[in-house]
């Protein structure tokens, strides 16, 4: 048995190595003229204080959780899944807002709740992302056969959906 505990911790090890040289890479799913636009979009918005924009992981989650949803979040489900308190959710929803990349809109059951959710321009740059990364995996995907394919996709299912939503220590 202590043999399959000494490959486990060695398995583990090498799956973090191999998960912080990917989020290190994670950039190259971006192509530079998105990230330009982007960037370009949010500074017109006259931003305020502050260089949000340099937190680029939690814009992608906000894209990546309003792109996904079934309908449109709140802002208090957007500052959960975003993990941020109410205040700095409500400036970054503001600045996306005068970007004219996500709008809020009223909730139809409650006035006193507001909605977040992507605007044309804000669906545009997120399909933008995605057909750039579909083509950088699909390049990826070329060094392995289709039975690799395979048994990659059938182990990443395998992983992915293993980990937990949130982790507690």
């Amino acid at each position: 048995m202590e043999a399959t505990v000494d490959l486990t911790e060695q398995t583990a090890v090498q799956i973090l190595e191999l998960l912080q040289l990917f989020a290190l890479r994670h950039y190259s799913f971006v192509p530079p003229e998105h990230v330009i636009r982007l960037q370009q979009l949010l500074e017109n918005s006259k931003r305020g204080s502050g260089d949000l924009f340099s937190n680029y992981p939690v814009l992608l989650r906000i894209f990546t959780f309003l792109a996904c949803a079934a309908t449109p979040l709140t802002m208090r489900e957007l500052g959960i899944e975003i993990g941020m308190p109410p205040s700095s959710t409500t400036r970054i929803v503001d600045w996306l807002v005068r970007a004219n990349i996500i709008e809020r809109v009223d909730d139809p059951d409650d006035r006193r709740i507001v909605r977040v959710r992507l605007t044309e321009i804000g669906w545009q740059i997120h399909r933008t992302g995605m057909d750039y990364n579909k083509k950088q995996v699909m390049n990826m995907l070329a060094i392995f056969t289709p039975e690799e394919q395979e048994q990659l996709l059938r182990l990443m299912h395998k992983f992915v959906h293993y980990i937990p939503a949130e982790i507690k220590p």
